[in-house]
């Protein structure tokens, strides 16, 4: 009888975890990963990548557009990270204030973006 190695496939998923969390904002999808132990301590890495939905494709080219949902993407992974009781107390505290900070700028920002109508990408051309 020809049985898997479970130890094969335990020691690939540590060498290749899947993401703590998937965030979003727009079109822009970030993963967030934590990888450690309490006892060697945690490690925190994110990337961002834009996911055409209509398309089912990847990307890693961004419109000015993005920007927006950059900043709001930030404020996102800020408030996750400021929540997760594996960082220090300082770093949680920091985390926080910059996610509400980052929230009360994207209040006043995003009625001006609201205002812009249709799909410009910065390629309109300027009098």
């Amino acid at each position: 009888m020809n049985r898997p190695d479970y130890r094969k496939s335990v020691l690939k998923s540590e060498s290749n975890p899947k993401p703590y969390y998937t965030l979003g904002a727009g079109q822009l999808t970030a993963f967030l990963w934590k990888n450690g132990s309490e006892a060697s301590g945690w490690r925190y890495r994110f990337n961002v990548f834009r996911l055409a939905a209509s398309r089912g494709r990847v990307s890693q080219s961004f419109r000015p557009r993005d920007v927006f949902h950059f900043v709001k993407l930030l404020q996102v992974i800020a408030s996750v990270l400021s929540d997760d009781g594996c960082l220090c107390a300082v770093d949680r505290g920091v985390l926080k204030r910059l996610a509400a900070d980052i929230d009360a700028l994207l209040n006043n920002a995003s009625k001006s973006h609201k205002q812009c109508s249709g799909d410009n990408d910065g390629n309109a051309a300027h009098s």
